[in-house]
């Protein structure tokens, strides 16, 4: 992406990691190196203008000129890597973050869907697995890593694509033509937040946590009751742990797909202020705050947004 100091960027990452990698686990690099998250909070700070993104919000809703080179950290999901392995550097360089909690995921073991497909097709003992997807029975080779790989991605493109209910079934039944008998508990670049770690994320003022619903569900996918329920069990979970009110959220996936006034008018309804996308963009003075676009570090090979910064850490 062109650098653009009078625009403001808002920085998306999902978890860091200090664990070694087996197999395919992270190739997409979901969660990136702890080494090179540093390296980027370092820059951001002798570089740019971090803010919140409750005060980055309040510059473009005033149609004020933003502070040049100005940047929002975020954090989507609920891994305990953020806590344990994000939270120290970020406090050290004093980045302000703001981090989005699914809070069906907090405090146990239940892991996202995408994780247990990784997991299942990294440590299956088969060479060929067979699916019943929408289309009917599918055939993937996991033969080798890019195999493996391969059919991670097609088959997450696929279950994207149902209801949580049809989506739970595939689970199951990917499950059992893996032969595998896990999901992945021991790995820990799957763990979960605690609640001790949930309230650690939001007890400093530089630190805020959002709702990014209770299950991860795409709000454009559910009926009324369930998009009610997505929203506000998520957002009571929180205020009522935190003994405050939440009025910020983020969609999940949040492409232009997963987003619908519709949407957007129960938000608002239930006080929600601001709700960023994963729409990949800068914004300007006038964006609209259920609108915000942001930039992904790491995922599928997404780069930090400063050409600078690699001509700086070049081999």
């Amino acid at each position: 992406m062109r650098e653009n100091k009078s625009a403001a960027k808002i920085l998306l990452y999902h978890g860091v990691t200090a664990s070694a990698s087996k197999g395919i686990e992270n190739f997409s690099k979901k969660h990136i190196p702890i080494d090179e998250f540093e390296s980027q909070m370092a820059y951001l700070k002798e570089n740019a203008t971090p803010l919140t993104l409750r005060d980055m919000v309040k510059y473009l809703k005033e149609d004020k000129s933003i502070p040049s080179n100005s940047v929002a950290v975020t954090f989507d999901d609920t891994y305990k890597n953020v806590h344990d392995v994000a939270l120290p550097k970020l406090k050290k360089y004093q980045i302000p973050a703001t981090f989005f909690i699914s809070t069906g995921f907090v405090g146990n073991n239940v892991r996202f869907w995408t994780d247990q497909i990784e997991h299942f097709i990294n440590i299956t003992p088969k060479e060929y697995i067979e699916l019943k997807l929408n289309n009917g029975l599918a055939g993937f080779s996991v033969r080798g890593q890019m195999q493996k790989q391969k059919a991670v991605i097609d088959i997450k493109a696929e279950l994207k694509k149902m209801s949580p209910e049809r989506r739970a079934a595939a689970l199951l039944s990917l499950q059992a033509s893996t032969e595998v008998n896990d999901n992945g508990n021991d790995v820990p670049n799957y763990a979960n937040l605690t609640t001790t770690d949930l309230g650690n994320l939001d007890a400093l003022p530089l630190f805020e946590v959002g709702g990014h619903t209770v299950n991860h569900e795409i709000l454009t996918f559910l009926n009324d009751d369930e998009l009610n329920n997505e929203i506000y069990n998520c957002k009571k979970y929180l205020e009522d742990y935190l003994c405050r009110s939440i009025d910020l959220f983020a969609y999940p996936e949040g492409e232009k797909e997963h987003i619908s006034e519709h949407v957007i008018s129960v938000l608002k309804n239930m006080d929600i202020s601001i709700c960023p996308t994963a729409i990949n963009g800068l914004n300007y003075p006038g964006t609209d705050s259920f609108k915000l676009k942001r930039i992904m570090v790491g995922f599928m090979g997404e780069r930090f947004p400063y050409q600078e910064y690699y001509e700086r850490h070049k081999c």
